[in-house]
């Protein structure tokens, strides 16, 4: 069905359920209920909060004790449920979009215990973003300086769109349209440090919802190709028509819902009992990856041997520009007695990958899985944070320029991920999250390496000038 139809069918469903009259007290409770349930569940898990259905409920109702889960993913869970519950009771009505009103609804469901990350919530974003698209491409979104202006515009457009519609204008464009058009443009300006996915959707029903239509949400099952339609609209230019079409259907199962609810046909969803299930399997298999002494090891000997190895032989090739060079290893901002020079792995030339994987896998290579070591540290003592290789080069020849140049290649391991940043003399050029099962596919590595190269390349020309 295309877009238009489906949109045709959208507005025929209201007109039905306008028919009825007024809903019950009862029949309100019901509908509202289960949009938040469903909105709160899909978006925030679509985010990688562990909480599973039983524990949204639970959290709705106001219990803040689900155990064994992050105290972060339970808080956060309950600012979203705070936060579209008050939206849900706008419902139609009066709407002027604001930067202020945006940041309010990022305070309202973000939640981190770190000062750094907390300071950035509710703030635009003060460093670029990215993401690695299904196909392991890179795709930058608008840079952190042309946000204001990026939104300032995207709202200006959408309020007079709004109005347009209020007014009843012969020219104003179909509710969904403007829903959706914002949505789009919202996620490729993606303004924050974190959470513009769940703030988009927010948004986006915000919107749906003052102008008379229900929100959406995207089940589990459905998100491969809600995630594949924006990747293929932002990296290739691919037709908005397929994604509003996709979105349009949804919205369709939202209005059919409440058409049920009012003919008092059960709206608890044809797929829950599948739902429930995939909850449960994610749940048992996510056992396995969260921030462990297992995973940490295996993370450490992947990325030392795979990715740091990599990204050591192309700071060689830059020695000789320089008096000397060195890298040293520090765990938990704790510097340790590990040094590798540079005359050494200069020396050995070809041999540079065996000597750095005997320097930082001869360490743990022996151990038996109970005994996991890093660098001396017991992994079942010590609670790795941190593990960060400090790369100098002093001396850079033909210029007066005598500071340091320091390559900074860290892991940070959270609680159910762990974080790889690569930066340059305090400039960050990389930076990207995975699972604890996850690991960067070789074309990831590879750009990797390129981009060092070039950062590092324009660092020297600029010092050389």
């Amino acid at each position: 069905m295309s877009y238009k139809k489906i949109k045709d069918t959208i507005d025929a469903i209201k007109a039905k359920v306008a028919a009825f009259g007024e809903l019950t007290i009862e029949q309100k409770k019901k509908i509202n209920y289960k949009f938040r349930l469903e909105w709160n569940f899909n978006s925030n898990s679509m985010e990688g909060n562990t909480l599973t259905i039983e524990e949204t409920r639970s959290v709705m109702v106001g219990n803040l004790t689900v155990n064994d889960k992050p105290l972060k993913d339970v808080l956060e869970m309950q600012g979203h449920d705070k936060v579209i519950s008050e939206i849900l009771k706008i419902g139609k009505g009066d709407l002027r979009l604001s930067e202020k009103r945006i940041k309010e609804i990022h305070s309202g469901i973000m939640h981190e215990e770190n000062p750094e990350q907390k300071n950035k919530i509710g703030q635009w974003k003060e460093q670029a973003n990215e993401i690695i698209n299904s196909k392991g491409e890179k795709y930058l979104f608008v840079a952190p300086e042309e946000v204001p202006d990026k939104i300032h515009a995207l709202l200006n457009k959408t309020n007079a769109s709004i109005d347009a519609i209020k007014a009843n204008k012969k020219n104003a464009p179909h509710p969904i349209d403007v829903a959706l058009e914002f949505h789009l443009e919202y996620l490729d300006i993606h303004p924050f440090y974190d959470g513009n996915g769940r703030t988009a959707r927010i948004l986006t029903n915000l919107i749906l919802i003052s102008l008379g239509y229900n929100p959406f949400w995207i089940n589990e099952k459905d998100r491969t190709i809600y995630y594949n339609y924006i990747s293929d609209i932002q990296g290739y230019g691919g037709s908005k028509e397929l994604f509003f079409e996709y979105c349009a259907g949804l919205i369709e199962r939202s209005e059919q819902l409440v058409l049920k609810a009012i003919q008092d046909i059960d709206i608890e969803e044809e797929d829950d009992l599948h739902k429930e299930i995939s909850l449960l399997k994610r749940q048992l298999e996510g056992e396995n990856f969260t921030k462990s002494p297992k995973n940490i090891y295996d993370v450490f000997q992947f990325i030392s041997t795979d990715v740091w190895q990599p990204l050591s032989t192309i700071l060689i090739n830059f020695d000789d520009l320089f008096s000397e060079s060195n890298t040293k290893l520090f765990i938990n901002d704790k510097n340790e007695e590990y040094l590798f020079t540079s005359n050494v792995l200069t020396n050995l030339g070809s041999n540079l990958g065996s000597i750095i994987k005997t320097s930082l896998g001869e360490l743990y290579k022996d151990y038996k899985p109970r005994e996991l070591t890093i660098f001396g540290h017991d992994l079942y003592k010590t609670d790795f944070q941190k593990i960060v290789w400090l790369h100098s080069k002093y001396g850079l020849k033909k210029t007066k320029n005598n500071s340091p140049y320091e390559i900074v290649f860290s892991i940070t391991f959270e609680s159910t991920k762990y974080t790889l940043n690569l930066s340059i003399n305090h400039l960050e050029i990389w930076k990207n999250s995975f699972a604890y099962n996850e690991f960067p596919h070789k074309g990831n590595i590879e750009k990797l390496k390129k981009d060092l190269g070039k950062s590092l390349i324009e660092s020297i020309k600029n010092d050389i000038q």
